[in-house]
């Protein structure tokens, strides 16, 4: 395969839209985004307040959705009013059956509801809109100081008063010409917004943020983005077209349609990578290993030399380890989107000196990270801390549940996950043979997922490759396991149908 730095590959299928995002041919980062489990970050709905509790500082709001979404006190006071720093009960702010609206931070993760602010911010390309907050920021992960005030004077220079920005990593580089159709595209959507809410009752979707694709290539598809990989030639087509209307013309010719033999996630070793990071143990290039235990508010990593026995000398062995444990250890957070407090439990070390070059290393590799993390602290037992922001799912949670099998004590593939397994393998078949009909059999609890709004897609498959598919659930079929029993004559498939 060709060297490549930086790809992002594309799998958009039926039932759910897979992203990975490759560094140096390594996978580092997975986005998953289902038909029937669309995400709620940064929508905007109008809701109804319908509980104020001042213990715990804090308000219940009613935004449309399963359970009632969270809003704390530090996310309602600059935007209504409390600038001034002193203390407030939130039953000034806001009170029971108040209209108001916000905007969905963080997903419902089981059992909390989503976390919601009345702090609005609207991403364009190079630019956030803060309607609310009237200054200019620049992105934190724009280091050099003279780029930053650069990127403020032209803000200063072209932005309306009423709005605040905050120029994104994307605007590095760029100048006055860049930022005001971005500008202007946000000011119109954010008019739009208000204009929705004032003609609404609570509660009301205002405004939905893009779908995973169009999302990611507004926030990640930049100038160090090498490739950009996609299996569909319709979806290709559009992102060809999003790109024109967001005026990056000299990102188009990286942008690729996938048609080849293999499915696009096994082409590019993606599927194996995403079946490594749910397993507890990680191998590490000299020889070491990582285990990952998780449990529900904390994630302990464990460094072992395994293998490797390294030279003479046990300090070199054990640094070298640690410092490649530090990188991939970046790496698997983002992977597997570890969020919360994140203990790690590398090979103990004497000398500080080489105890403060793992934290560098480690601190280094965090910079690559999206995601906002924090080393709090080194203990007196050599285990190093730190938090990383928890925003939605992580991979482990959103891909398997508990297993049946063995009264909750072990993680299996959710029915969810296989039978859209299922979906993308009743595609590929249908797209690389010319037989009439497919037969697959399935864990009769999968064939009961797929029984429901999968079955329109199923249908659907049929149409456009003119097959017929039949789908059988197989009691002795472990619930991970699909079988191709028959790829053939419709005739002579149907005769096999009744006999299973």
């Amino acid at each position: 395969m060709k060297y490549k730095a930086k790809q992002v590959i594309i799998d958009s299928g039926l039932s759910e839209e897979r992203v990975a995002i490759l560094e140096n041919n390594k996978l580092v980062e997975i986005h998953i985004e289902r038909l029937e489990d669309r995400k709620i970050i940064g929508n905007i709905y109008k809701g109804k307040v319908m509980n104020v509790l001042p213990g715990i500082e804090a308000a219940f709001v009613d935004i449309g959705i399963d359970r009632n979404a969270f809003l704390h006190l530090s996310d309602l006071e600059q935007s209504l009013g409390n600038q001034n720093g002193k203390s407030v009960d939130v039953k000034e702010l806001i009170k029971v059956g108040q209209e108001i609206d916000v905007q969905v931070v963080k997903e419902a993760i089981m059992p909390k509801g989503a976390r919601v602010t009345t702090e609005i911010s609207l991403p364009g390309r190079y630019l956030v809109l803060m309607p609310n907050n009237k200054g200019i920021a620049v992105s934190r992960r724009i280091e050099q100081e003279e780029e930053k005030e650069r990127l403020k004077k032209i803000l200063q220079k072209i932005k309306k008063k009423e709005f605040g920005f905050i120029v994104r990593t994307a605007g590095v580089g760029k100048d006055e010409a860049d930022f005001i159709p971005d500008m202007d595209l946000l000011i119109r959507l954010w008019n739009k917004i208000q204009k929705r809410s004032q003609r609404s009752k609570a509660p009301m979707l205002l405004h939905e943020d893009l779908n995973l694709t169009y999302r990611i290539i507004r926030d990640l598809f930049t100038e160090d983005i090498d490739e950009f990989v996609v299996n569909s030639k319709k979806e290709y087509q559009k992102i060809i077209s999003f790109l024109d209307t967001l005026f990056l013309l000299d990102l188009k010719p990286r942008v690729s349609y996938y048609n080849g033999d293999k499915p696009i996630f096994e082409e590019y070793n993606i599927e194996k990578e995403i079946h490594r990071a749910l397993e507890k143990k990680v191998w590490i290039k000299c020889g070491g290993y990582l285990v990952f235990d998780e449990v529900e508010a904390l994630t302990v990593i464990d460094v072992n030399t395994g293998k490797y026995v390294g030279g003479k000398k046990m300090k070199n062995t054990i640094l070298k380890t640690n410092l490649q444990a530090a990188e991939e250890i970046a790496r698997q957070l983002r992977l597997r989107d570890i969020g919360g407090i994140i203990v790690i439990d590398f090979i103990d070390m004497d000398n500080k000196e080489d105890q403060e070059k793992i934290i560098k290393k480690l601190e280094e590799a965090l910079k690559k990270d999206k995601t906002k993390s924090n080393i709090v602290q080194t203990t007196e037992l050599g285990l190093v801390e730190m938090t990383r922001k928890r925003s939605k799912r992580d991979l482990d949670s959103l891909l398997r549940t508990s297993c049946p099998y063995c009264s909750g004590n072990g993680r299996i593939l959710s029915t969810e996950t296989v039978s859209n397994q299922v979906i993308h393998k009743l595609e590929d078949l249908s797209k690389h043979s010319k037989a009439e009909a497919i037969f697959l059999g399935v864990n009769p609890k999968v064939e009961e997922e797929l029984s429901g709004s999968k079955m329109m897609l199923i249908k659907q498959l049929e149409r456009d490759y003119q097959k017929a598919i039949y789908i059988k659930g197989l009691n002795d079929l472990h619930i991970e396991k699909i079988k191709v029993i028959a790829v053939g004559r419709k005739k002579e498939i149907k005769k096999i149908v009744k006999v299973l």
